[in-house]
């Protein structure tokens, strides 16, 4: 499914990042605590149309459990999708035209194979304002089972940034694009679709940071801090 963008920071308020994209905050009895390492098969903040037209910030699952699957436990639950193929593939096509969202993170991390292991560095906007991660959302529900609303992460062809790193990149909405991108009632699949190209690599930075991160059971505002290894994208 063009696996990539494996682990994020979502460290800011909600209600800020709700403002940022001028979004209404519908809290959740179970929401997320602020974290620096969030992994998959864990609930983020999203921020998708509702059915009445309204935009909202609300908690997701991030892993995305198909309408269809028979069993939740059981379904591949993707954490990536390439926007190249999710037109014509059957789990995403349905949700390109009508279930579009924008995951607000403070930055992502991506890993680079060297002689001494995987380092980890920390990608983010070079202004530090959030950035808007592409994705799609479904609703999976079952007769009396409680209902599932999770999502997937788009990716991209990797900017000349990223590339060192990775082939892949998340795809990232342009605040200007945020609305065409969100609006599924007035803009369509293939409109939506043309909105996710590479980011320009001018308008973001990274660094090396802690191996700590390797592991989804650390947290911490440390886990973003630079590293000294010689090393800059």
């Amino acid at each position: 499914y063009g696996s990539m963008c494996g682990r994020f920071d979502q460290h800011t308020l909600p209600y800020r990042y709700a403002g940022y994209i001028d979004a209404l905050l519908r809290a959740a009895p179970d929401e997320p605590s602020l974290r620096y390492n969030v992994a998959p098969q864990t609930r983020a903040w999203v921020a998708r149309t509702t059915r009445e037209g309204a935009r909202e910030l609300t908690p997701l699952l991030w892993g995305l459990v198909p309408w269809f699957a028979e069993d939740p436990k059981k379904a591949v639950k993707p954490i990536n999708a390439r926007c190249e193929t999710v037109g014509s593939r059957p789990m995403f096509r349905e949700l390109i035209a009508r279930r579009r969202c924008v995951v607000p993170v403070d930055g992502f991390y991506e890993w680079q194979k060297t002689s001494g292991g995987r380092l980890p560095y920390y990608i983010r906007m070079a202004d530090d304002a959030p950035m808007l991660l592409a994705g799609l959302w479904d609703r999976w529900r079952r007769d009396d089972a409680e209902p599932i609303e999770s999502f997937t992460i788009l990716t991209t062809p990797s900017n000349p940034m990223i590339a060192p790193l990775h082939d892949r990149m998340p795809a990232i909405v342009d605040r200007a694009d945020l609305e065409r991108w969100l609006d599924v009632k007035e803009q369509d699949a293939a409109a939506a679709a043309a909105l996710l190209r590479p980011f320009p690599a001018e308008r973001m930075r990274g660094y090396p940071v802690s191996r700590r991160v390797n592991s989804a059971n650390n947290e911490g505002p440390e886990l973003i801090e630079r590293v000294d290894t010689g090393l800059l994208l």
